[in-house]
């Protein structure tokens, strides 16, 4: 190491400054001192200008889709479609089908339907009649109507009521049990 700091030393030692070469350097340093700030001007500026093409290809990007958009728009065949999936429509003569809670159930299902599930507990048409003519009659509230007899406002909550047919059936055991 101490070799090196030697020669070093020689080296410089050797070296002749005039003025001209002091002159030289002193104006080579001024023009980088002078040239630093544009030159960072410069380098900021080529780097928003690609941003800045950047963003007018991604604008001219979009403007294409919205081309391509409306020209679809301007199909009446794409119209027709779109008027088929988004609002349903249909031409005279055909019959939609529309699937609503579409849900996969495997082939091979191994449940089987409970009995009690699809049984029906009372009569529906029944059910709309009583509750057709029991609103255009009656001046009671929901509440009193529940008070009083709970099958009145709802029939399903006694299946007795509105099944008369397994009220005659409970009946005629009944009397069969008797003695």
């Amino acid at each position: 190491m101490t070799r090196w700091t030697e020669d070093l030393g020689a080296w410089v030692s050797s070296l002749r400054f005039s003025g001209f070469t002091v002159l030289v350097v002193i104006l080579v340093l001024a023009g980088a001192v002078i040239v630093s700030p544009s030159l960072s001007t410069f380098v900021q500026q080529q780097r928003e200008i690609a941003e800045l093409r950047e963003s007018v290809r991604l604008s001219q990007e979009a403007v294409d889709e919205i081309d391509a958009e409306r020209a679809k728009w301007k199909d009446p065949v794409y119209v027709r479609a779109q008027a088929r999936d988004r609002l349903f429509y249909v031409l005279p003569g055909e019959t939609q089908l529309s699937v609503i809670d579409d849900i996969i159930m495997p082939v091979e299902s191994v449940e089987d339907t409970d009995p009690e599930l699809s049984r029906i507990q009372g009569n529906w048409a029944q059910g709309l009649v009583v509750s057709f003519l029991s609103a255009g009659t009656t001046d009671a509230t929901a509440d009193e109507l529940a008070a009083t007899d709970p099958a009145a406002v709802d029939p399903a909550a006694d299946p007795a009521a509105a099944d008369p047919a397994a009220t005659e059936s409970s009946t005629t055991e009944s009397e069969e049990t008797s003695p």
